[in-house]
């Protein structure tokens, strides 16, 4: 590993040294002629939904070099944030299908596509998009508010449903995993919490007690935790998490079988040829099988979440499926059988610490 890949790594954990980086950040390799009709022919564009210094982007960042290093071509991270992830996944899809642009999101803008939440992106994800790999999972962390007097998921359940509506969660935005983990635990468990969603940054609503809780990214909960800031319950994977085993999973915890993770992966727009699409998935996975990389994402939470182009497929129509609109329900309430996604991750333990 070289040592902007290791420098990049350790900025997982501190996102906003990452601020000053402009939109545009080019991985440079030496420019090699090309034969014609070759692929890549000209530099390769992929698109974060998001802006700087968040998980997609510092994600984007690591394999970008590894690419740029194998295809011997220029990789360009470019930054398009708005609307929930939806604004860079409409630009990549609509972009042409020649495998020079490519767009590395999380769950959130391709699950919407159900119109989970009455949101209608202007887009189709399997329509629209070919998906080429899944790259990692990161479960959540319960997290509350330190006036909050609960100390395990069983009694805060019981907080809440002792006073009706006084109770809320903050996320980063509609159809989230942080918004979806709140619906879901609100479905299960028959509480009334108020969704605050906070496009910019939803910590400070937890941190200052204007919301009681927080289904956080584990990448950023941990730190927030470890200073004090907030005071972690519980894990949303179906095991615990080798970054932090002594916490109990929310299923373990007096919810059986729930579970809401954060995925994150590649796609191209569709009509890409099959060759290209091929040929991306298979550098893809040689970047994520690095065992530096695969290591250092291991302790900051993220749990073996590669899949081919077929089994990512198959996550997102489930996961469009099981976050959808319900016949009967308001569109917010959710399944609570295990999601394919986190079906892999328990099939694979060796990133997972089990209870005592």
């Amino acid at each position: 590993m070289n040592r902007r890949t290791h420098l990049m790594l350790t900025m997982l954990t501190g996102a906003l040294a990452l601020a000053a980086v402009p939109g545009l950040a080019v991985a440079q390799t030496p420019a090699q002629p090309s034969a014609p009709g070759a692929y890549p022919s000209k530099p390769i564009r992929l698109v974060v939904p998001f802006a700087a210094g968040t998980a997609p982007d510092v994600l984007a960042r690591l394999v970008a070099p590894a690419l740029s290093e194998s295809m011997v071509v220029n990789v360009v991270v470019e930054n398009v944030p708005g609307a929930g992830g939806t604004i860079g996944v409409d630009r990549a899809a609509k972009s042409a299908a020649d495998g020079h642009t490519l767009v590395l999101s999380g769950d959130a803008a391709l699950v919407l596509t159900g119109g989970a939440y009455g949101v209608k992106p202007p887009y189709d994800t399997l329509r629209d998009l070919a998906p080429i790999a899944q790259l990692i999972i990161t479960p959540n962390v319960l997290v509350v508010a330190n006036d909050v007097p609960a100390r395990n998921v069983a009694e805060l359940v019981a907080l809440v449903r002792s006073q009706p509506g006084k109770f809320s969660y903050s996320s980063g935005g509609i159809g989230f995993s942080q918004h979806r983990a709140g619906e879901l635990m609100n479905s299960m468990a028959g509480l009334d919490m108020v969704h605050v969603p906070n496009p910019g940054n939803p910590w400070p609503d937890v941190i200052t007690g204007r919301t009681q809780l927080l289904f956080g990214n584990i990448a950023a909960a941990l730190p927030m935790v470890k200073a004090g800031k907030v005071r972690a319950l519980a894990v949303t994977s179906p095991n615990r998490a080798a970054a932090a085993p002594e916490l109990p999973t929310v299923s373990e915890s007096g919810l059986p079988g729930f579970e809401s993770l954060s995925w994150f992966g590649v796609l191209a727009p569709a009509g890409t040829p099959p060759a290209v699409l091929q040929r991306l998935e298979a550098e893809l996975q040689k970047a994520m099988a690095a065992p530096a990389l695969k290591e250092r994402l291991a302790t900051l939470g993220a749990m073996p979440g590669v899949q081919n182009a077929a089994g990512f497929t198959q996550v997102i129509q489930n996961e469009i499926k099981r976050w959808g609109p319900k016949p009967g329900a308001a569109g917010a309430a959710a399944a609570a059988a295990p999601s394919p996604a986190a079906a892999t991750t328990t099939a694979r333990t060796a990133h997972t610490a089990q209870k005592p």
